[in-house]
């Protein structure tokens, strides 16, 4: 298969401190994941570092700022012409970061990829309508006040 795209994206993992996670729900009138819920995050600009990216990022999409931490996590998904916007076969590489000192007010995004976030158990992630990212990220994170059978798994 010829892969005629590729993007680099970089994402946060938040969690408050009732061990919530933070998602955001993507909205593109075209796109099949349309109003699934993803990680704060999204394309690397030509010249940023991924943590950058991380961090304006968070910022556009949920009014918040944090520190960025480490990578918890690469995901990586390939594309068929008949799943991506373009109709073309691409890759899509994401960076998955931590973050620490989350501040500011939750506020939903305005005229962007996003039209909503909110903070939620791990349990109700997994009920959600949701982008692979998330289960990518749920096999990622613990939660201390759930069973460890959980069914979320990395993507192959």
């Amino acid at each position: 298969m010829e892969v005629e795209w590729r993007r680099a994206a970089a994402y946060v993992v938040c969690r408050d401190d009732r061990q919530r996670i933070l998602l955001t729900r993507f909205v593109h009138e075209s796109h099949p994941d349309s109003g699934r819920w993803t990680m704060p995050g999204g394309g690397m600009e030509w010249g940023e570092h991924p943590a950058e990216t991380a961090a304006r990022e968070l910022e556009e999409e949920t009014g918040l700022t944090a520190t960025i931490g480490a990578v918890v996590g690469v995901f990586s998904r390939w594309y068929a012409a008949d799943e991506a916007v373009s109709g073309e076969a691409g890759h899509m590489i994401g960076i998955v970061h931590e973050t620490g000192d989350v501040t500011g007010e939750l506020r939903s995004e305005v005229d962007g990829t996003t039209d909503a976030v909110a903070w939620f158990t791990l349990d109700e992630a997994r009920e959600l309508p949701r982008v692979d990212l998330v289960d990518f990220v749920l096999s990622l994170v613990a939660d201390p006040d759930a069973d460890t059978g959980s069914d979320a798994q990395a993507p192959g």
